[in-house]
């Protein structure tokens, strides 16, 4: 199964999933790249090996609304009801903490609740046009839409067929996450996944995939065979993205217990109308 990181965790804390044999996958131990060793929802990559990762942030028709380079200036009055916002809570939400200037590594159950509550506002002004998954892509080719909070990977495919659709970071930074292979436990086959993982994590595989999707790839030695494949893909912040860019990005802050019941059905009252 691929899962996104704190579903990864609450899965595994829940008994769901697996530790992985380790012997078996000696390419993720060897080319997994830096930045995803030591996370701190799987530590010791006992359970989770990274899928692909990616940013979230801006995904905008510059032609329609060239002067969007924050989130807050999706609340601005004169794109009401051409806006898009994910209805996944862990992006949608701490962005716009970030916009309302929330250190993340601090934020507090009454943060989230002000987000959410301030994005509600919104949704009842008519401000966001829809809470959509990546069918936000729709709205941006028909105009319906002229930004909407999307991912990274999107942004580069719809870029192909309309120079106009880009991903801006936001000035407040954007937000990074992996969507992560995970074996359930009872998984009929478990050799075979990691004989899959261990494929995948091979750079010369990991490539095929990375040429597809345009995510960020979590295998070291990608970007060198892009280079004699695909040169513009190998340039790309949004694939191989540096310290830089990704300077003010942060990972979903973690919700646990009565604190995560709470923000969750919040936003699940404002997403369903």
């Amino acid at each position: 199964m691929v899962v996104t990181d704190w579903m990864a965790k609450k899965m595994y804390d829940l008994g769901y999933v697996q530790n992985l044999d380790k012997s078996a996958i000696p390419n993720v131990e060897k080319n997994l790249v830096p930045s995803l060793r030591g996370r701190p929802f799987d530590p010791n990559n006992d359970f989770a090996v990274p899928w692909q990762s990616g940013m979230t942030g801006l995904v905008v028709r510059t032609d329609l609304a060239p002067d969007i380079k924050s989130i807050c200036d999706l609340f601005d009055p004169k794109y009401k009801g051409k806006v898009d916002m994910l209805t996944e809570m862990r992006d949608t939400v701490p962005l716009v903490m970030k916009c309302e200037g929330v250190d993340l590594s601090k934020a507090t159950e009454q943060d989230w609740l002000d987000a959410i509550d301030k994005i509600g506002q919104a949704a009842d002004d008519g401000q966001i046009r829809r809470f959509t998954g990546n069918d936000y892509a729709r709205d941006l080719t028909s105009g319906d839409a002229v930004a909407v909070i999307g991912w990274s990977g999107d942004a580069i495919q719809l870029q192909a067929d309309n120079p106009d659709i880009k991903f801006v970071m936001p000035k407040e930074g954007c937000m990074l996450w992996s969507d992560n292979m995970v074996i359930p436990v009872g998984a009929p086959n478990p050799t075979a996944a990691e004989a899959w993982m261990n494929y995948v994590y091979d750079p010369k595989n990991q490539a095929q995939i990375t040429d597809w999707n345009y995510y960020v790839s979590p295998v070291s030695g990608v970007k060198e065979i892009l280079q004699k494949i695909d040169p513009p893909a190998a340039k790309s912040e949004l694939i191989f993205p540096s310290e830089q860019f990704t300077a003010k990005c942060d990972a979903a802050p973690p919700l646990t217990g009565e604190e995560e019941t709470n923000v969750t059905q919040a936003f699940n009252a404002v997403v369903s109308g």
